[in-house]
C-alpha cells in the first residue's frame, strides 16, 4: 500500500506545477518517493517468485520508477514535473519496447496492466506473425473466464489501422487483432485500493492474469534474437 500523503502530493503538484513550489516542499516529494519506492520493492519482491525472468532480471527498484522531471525538449506544453508515476516491470530493462507489467499511480487516474502499449514496427510485425501463426493459442489466453474478468477492456494499444496490415486478409480469424499497433492491458484502479492494506495483493492478480500475455509477447519478439 501507499499513504494517502503521497496521492495528496500528486494532486497537489498538478494545481502547483512549478519548480518554485516543488523545492518549496522538496520534503513532501522525498517521502512521497520513499513510500512509492517502497511499494516498488514490494511488488517487484511478490512478482518475482511468479515470474522467473523478472527474478533473473536483478531490476533496481529506482529504475523502475519514471522520473518526476518531464522532458520538455520538444513540448508545448511546459510545465517541469509529471503529476503522475509509471512503475514498469521490465526484463528486458532498459529496452521499453518489450512486454512488461506496469502500475500508473495519478489521483483518480490510476490504472495496471502489462504487455507493450507501443513498439517499434519490427516487433510489431513479429507479433502480428505470431498472433497469426498460433492465433488459438493467444485466443485462449484472453477467453479464458479469469482473464476477460480481471480485464473486461480486453486488450489495447496506441492504436489500430483502418485496414488489414500488409500480407494479412480480413478472412483471418485473428483480424482485429492483427490491425492493431499494441498489444497491452489497462485496468482502473480505485485510489481506495492503493491506500488499503489489500494493495498489494490486488495488484499481484491483476499482474497473474497478464503474465502469459507478456510471455506470448517476448516469445515472439524474441524470436531469432
Amino acid at each position: 500500500m501507499i499513504k494517502q500523503t503521497s496521492l495528496d502530493f500528486l494532486s497537489n503538484l498538478k494545481l502547483n506545477n512549478s519548480r518554485e513550489w516543488f523545492e518549496q516542499n522538496r520534503d513532501l516529494y522525498e517521502n512521497y518517493r520513499s513510500d512509492i519506492l517502497q511499494l516498488t520493492e514490494n511488488l517487484l519482491k511478490e512478482l518475482s517468485k511468479i515470474d522467473n525472468a523478472i527474478l533473473q532480471a536483478n531490476l533496481d527498484p529506482k529504475k523502475c520508477l519514471t522520473r518526476v522531471n518531464r522532458d520538455l525538449r520538444f513540448s508545448k506544453d511546459k510545465t517541469p514535473y509529471k503529476n503522475y508515476v509509471l512503475i514498469v516491470f521490465n526484463k528486458n530493462y532498459p529496452q521499453p519496447n518489450k512486454a512488461g507489467y506496469f502500475i500508473h499511480i495519478e489521483p483518480e487516474n490510476c490504472s495496471v496492466g502489462g504487455g507493450v502499449w507501443q513498439t517499434t514496427p519490427e516487433y510489431l510485425k513479429k507479433i502480428r506473425q505470431e498472433i497469426d501463426y498460433s492465433f488459438t493459442d493467444f485466443n485462449k489466453i484472453i477467453t479464458t473466464s479469469e482473464f476477460q474478468e480481471t480485464f473486461p477492456n480486453g486488450i489495447q494499444g496506441v492504436g489500430k489501422l483502418k485496414k488489414m496490415p500488409v500480407g494479412y486478409n480480413e478472412t483471418n480469424p485473428a483480424s482485429e487483432l492483427l490491425k492493431m499497433k499494441g498489444f497491452c492491458t489497462k485496468e482502473p484502479l480505485n485510489d481506495k485500493l492503493l491506500t488499503s492494506k489489500d494493495c498489494i495483493k490486488t495488484v499481484m492478480e491483476f499482474f497473474k492474469t497478464t503474465k502469459p500475455i507478456i510471455d506470448y509477447i517476448n516469445k515472439a519478439i524474441e524470436y531469432d534474437e
